[in-house]
């Protein structure tokens, strides 16, 4: 007989391939139809705005996180609180990476330059980070909501700050790039 613990953690193992899939298919289509659409000018500002609107709310959400997640790590916040701030902005974070693929598949990304593929690179990095973070949160919610970061376990910690890191390393190439590519010459 399976333990309820192991079997949530393969219906979670499930639930992220899919979600894995799910992003790759839905990042590949944006570019595709970024490709192969030339929208009518009026469409091309309103996709713009949604795009930065897009950036402003998963940014945002990321940064909200990160910055919560430094706190526990300092000690000066509680898992729990980490927990639930996740909780909250995690559904905006997914919105800007939607509403990046949604409104980028408008605005005409010349994939033939580099600096223009990093971005695209760097927001895929983003969401599939967001999926594998699924995981570690999952097991950070079997702690105590007053588990301490400098008593976790050393690899949880290392997992903690990559995950962190990569996240915002991730969504700031995407936005510095992005401004370079509208700046124009």
């Amino acid at each position: 007989m399976t333990s309820p613990l192991i079997e949530r953690r393969r219906v979670t193992r499930h639930r992220r391939a899919v979600a894995y899939w799910a992003v790759s298919i839905a990042w590949l289509l944006s570019m595709w139809m970024g490709s192969q659409i030339v929208p009518p000018g009026w469409l091309h500002y309103v996709a713009l705005f949604g795009h930065l609107a897009a950036v402003i709310v998963g940014l945002g959400a990321a940064v909200l996180l990160e910055a919560k997640g430094m706190l526990w790590a300092r000690g000066s916040r509680s898992l729990g609180d980490f927990l639930r701030t996740e909780h909250s902005v995690t559904p905006l974070a997914w919105l800007g990476i939607v509403g990046l693929f949604g409104t980028g598949a408008f605005l005409e990304p010349d994939l033939g330059v580099p600096l223009t593929a990093l971005k695209m690179g760097a927001v895929l990095v983003a969401a599939m980070n967001g999926i594998a973070l699924t995981k570690l949160t999952f097991e950070l919610r079997r702690l105590p909501g007053d588990a301490r970061f400098s008593r976790l376990p050393r690899h949880v910690q290392v997992w903690c700050v990559w995950s962190a890191g990569l996240s915002q390393l991730a969504w700031w190439t995407a936005v510095i790039i992005g401004m370079l590519n509208t700046a124009g010459p």
